[in-house]
């Protein structure tokens, strides 16, 4: 077995047959499989495989419904399945603390095997707690916040005072603030002891990215979307190439992007391949946090707040830009100009001496993106009318810009006061939301999150609205073409995708926390390479 943190693949199915789908684990990457044994049907099956030379080394699970399994048996029935299991030599077996605890009859029978079977082929007992109170699918919601163990180093105690081999824990997180916890955990236990910590869920993936880089002793990684055990479980090919899973190590730095959702971002595909080209030793992460000023103070507590972590820097998208220059005001860190006229923070830096520093690339990377049409006007973008969409974070970046380079900005958002804030802040013209239909400017940009994945059909425009030679830029860049984008050319529109702004102000973050060009080539074909 390797010293570094290891691929478990976990199968919950016996067909295709189980030597299939371990070879083809194998042949991914995968170091070993888990056998979730309460979700396959055919228990024969795992017992004939068992029986046989494996070519991959193997844990077994018969998770109860209670924590999160698919096990609605006899719970004798599940202990005697797991001393059938033990009996073939397993490399690991995988136990919950509680079952354990509650039945001498499987430790007697575990620790008879274990001492027959002597140190070298010994099974490995894993003691796992998990945060679970229902059983999950694809159709289960995860639980409540009440889920999730408050104190998390408790749990580990319990779970260290026992003969365990191997700890477990897996919590159902509420957001990355929990994942942050996790990873604590792991940082300052995994070198005593053999340790699994995960987060579940989409908060959960940086856990399960980052084991590797504090030591756990394994991560699981489904071989494809829907043969995954576990809710946020990411595929062995996502794990080995999006997140650079072989580069991965102690010193490795730690990026991420910060919103709510952020399952449809980009950002992660884009820096870790300027990672990749650059040889930088870091990897950037999704680090989904719940909307609200509270709840972004009480990430960075733990992301800013804990070194061992090692978080260098951030993308910051909806719906926390605001809320992240609020947090650098009230901890008395630096914001740049722009950022603090504009209201708004897309990226935070932590500097050499922990402090951390706001910036805004969202302004310069739409102009940018529009320069190239704005020559085909007689004094480019100066004096050009911009309508915009929305009164957000990115909005107001906007505004600030483009007012900079000489336009004349409307502001249009559903939220009268919202939108006469914003307006009489950065000194521009707003009207009400219902006037966007007759809208009058050269330039439209849509600053709002409508027509952003999976809601690809809606638009925040009329389709019969839209004017012949005006320019349209969709600040949404996932997909690369929205029905706006599509309707403002058919209307014989000029029409810039949210990618070039995306890719410009993606570059603008790299160039802030590496103090270095960007590799534009290699993240613009991460960004073309994307799935949309």
């Amino acid at each position: 077995m390797s010293a570094h943190t290891l691929i478990a693949v976990p199968i919950v199915t016996a067909d295709p047959p189980l030597d299939v789908q371990v070879c083809e684990a194998r042949a991914a990457g995968a170091d070993l499989v888990e056998l979730r044994v309460d979700r396959i049907a055919n228990v024969p099956a795992v017992l004939a495989w068992l029986a046989q030379p494996r070519i991959l080394p193997a844990i077994v699970t018969v998770r109860s419904a209670t924590e999160g399994g698919a096990w609605t048996g006899d719970e004798s029935g599940r202990v005697a399945l797991l001393a059938q299991l033990a009996e073939l030599g397993p490399e690991f077996i995988d136990i919950e603390h509680a079952t354990w605890q509650r039945s001498a009859a499987l430790r007697q029978t575990i620790g008879e095997r274990r001492q027959e079977a002597g140190p070298a082929a010994q099974t490995r007992l894993i003691l796992s707690c998990h945060s679970a109170t229902v059983g999950w699918d694809d159709s289960t919601p995860l639980p409540d916040a009440g889920a999730t163990p408050p104190d998390l180093g408790s749990v580990l105690d319990a779970l260290a005072a026992t003969p365990a081999d191997v700890l477990k824990l897996a919590i159902h997180a509420r957001d990355a603030t929990d994942a942050c916890r996790v990873l604590e955990q792991l940082a300052r236990r995994a070198p005593q002891r053999p340790l699994i910590a995960l987060a579940m869920g989409e908060a959960g993936l940086a856990t399960r990215i980052l084991a590797r880089k504090f030591g756990a002793l394994l991560t699981f990684a489904s071989l494809r979307a829907e043969s995954r055990s576990a809710p946020g479980q990411p595929t062995v090919a996502e794990l080995r190439g999006l997140y650079r899973w072989d580069h991965l190590g102690p010193r490795t730095r730690v990026y991420g992007v910060v919103g709510w959702p952020v399952t449809h971002s980009l950002s992660p595909a884009v820096h870790n391949a300027a990672f990749a080209a650059t040889e930088i030793d870091a990897v950037h992460v999704p680090f989904p946090v719940q909307p609200g000023r509270s709840g972004f103070a009480a990430f960075m507590e733990r992301a800013a707040g804990n070194r061992e972590l090692a978080i260098a820097g951030l993308s910051v998208t909806l719906p926390h830009k605001e809320n992240a220059l609020h947090w650098l005001d009230a901890q008395g860190f630096s914001v740049s100009p722009l950022a603090g006229r504009c209201g708004a923070v897309n990226t935070l830096v932590q500097q050499a001496d922990g402090t951390w520093t706001g910036e805004n690339t969202d302004g310069a990377a739409v102009v940018t993106a529009l320069e190239t049409v704005a020559r085909c006007r007689a004094g480019g973008l100066r004096g050009a009318c911009v309508d915009i969409l929305g009164a957000g974070g990115a909005a107001r970046a906007l505004i600030a810009a483009l007012s900079a380079q000489g336009c004349r900005v409307t502001v249009y958002n559903r939220s009268d006061e919202r939108a006469r804030r914003v307006a009489q802040e950065l000194r521009c013209r707003w009207l009400p939301w219902e006037a966007r239909a007759r809208y009058a400017g050269d330039i439209l940009v849509n600053c709002t999150p409508v027509g952003m994945w999976p809601l690809v059909e809606e638009s925040p425009m009329p389709d019969d609205a839209l004017r012949e030679r005006t320019v349209v830029l969709d600040t949404v860049y996932r997909p690369a073409q929205t029905r706006l984008l599509r309707a403002a050319e058919q209307r014989g529109c000029a029409t810039v995708s949210g990618r070039a702004m995306f890719l410009a102000q993606a570059a603008a973050q790299f160039e802030l926390w590496h103090n270095r060009a960007a590799p534009i080539r290699a993240m613009e074909a991460a960004l073309v390479g994307a799935d949309v």
